[in-house]
């Protein structure tokens, strides 16, 4: 059973902090190696499009409180320059305040992975510096054109370099011929070690120019399938009709029998 904690939200520390706590994030943390933040930069616009600096300090705070491992925060934008959404959003400015290194993971260099088991990713360039690294998910709630949602799983698509991807965008060929099974794969290459979803305001219709409304919580799991489908149904939508849940039940998480601890 996968545990999903869903916490009313009052700041982000204090909130953030206490979904953490519900899923016992403190004990599973690890104490060596690297963590990485990874928010949802897809561009330079401002939250709700993005993923406010205040969760991602928050996520932080707790992990330097809770462990020794080194942090970091990385994405690779889905368009512009990594380095415009990070100056535009304050994680410029946090990095320089805390003294943390921001990673782009569109200019990284790469491994070449191989796996049979994927839907259409037979091979993935994944950036050098993620492939041992603990991977915090943390994405703001939206609907999406292609998915119906974008939330800790579709995040992934940050770690694409884009210059093995890019066409229209920086990750346009991930979406051809299926967007879901895209998603689906890049988790299997790294599935992300810990989910927290910043569902206080969400974006609702479309993922870049939706309209905002005001949720106030903050999800956390271990589980990217359940946190996934709890959050999307937040937003109106059946999990079981969203094609890259259904492909990844059973595979990297579970529909099945999640536990919501409120708070």
């Amino acid at each position: 059973m996968s545990k999903v904690a869903k916490v009313r939200f009052t700041d982000y520390p204090a909130a953030v902090a206490a979904a953490l706590d519900a899923v016992g994030a403190a004990e599973r943390l690890p104490d060596d190696g690297l963590i990485i933040i990874k928010p949802n930069l897809t561009n330079a616009d401002p939250p709700p499009v993005t993923t406010p600096v205040a969760a991602a300090e928050a996520v932080l705070d707790y992990c330097q409180a809770h462990c020794t491992a080194d942090v970091a925060i990385g994405e690779g934008s889905g368009s512009g320059v990594t380095a415009d959404a990070f100056a535009a959003n304050g994680y410029a400015d946090l990095a320089r305040r805390r003294g943390l290194r921001l990673i782009d993971f569109n200019v990284e260099p790469a491994l070449t992975l191989r796996r049979d088991d994927t839907f259409v990713l037979r091979e993935f360039h994944l950036p050098e510096v993620a492939r041992d690294a603990f991977i915090i998910s943390l994405p703001v709630l939206k609907d999406h054109s292609f998915t119906g949602t974008t939330v800790a799983m579709k995040n992934m698509f940050g770690l694409a370099p884009a210059p093995f991807y890019e066409g229209s965008w920086n990750k346009s060929k991930l979406h051809s011929p299926s967007t879901d099974k895209s998603t689906v794969d890049i988790c299997l290459y790294k599935r992300p070690g810990l989910c927290v979803v910043d569902a206080v305001t969400a974006l609702t219709g479309m993922h870049l120019a939706g309209t905002p409304r005001r949720i106030g919580l903050i999800l956390a799991s271990f589980d990217p399938v359940a946190v996934d489908a709890v959050a999307s149904e937040l937003l109106g939508h059946d999990p079981r009709d969203l094609k890259y849940l259904t492909l990844a039940d059973g595979r990297l998480g579970s529909l099945d029998g999640i536990d919501i601890i409120a708070g």
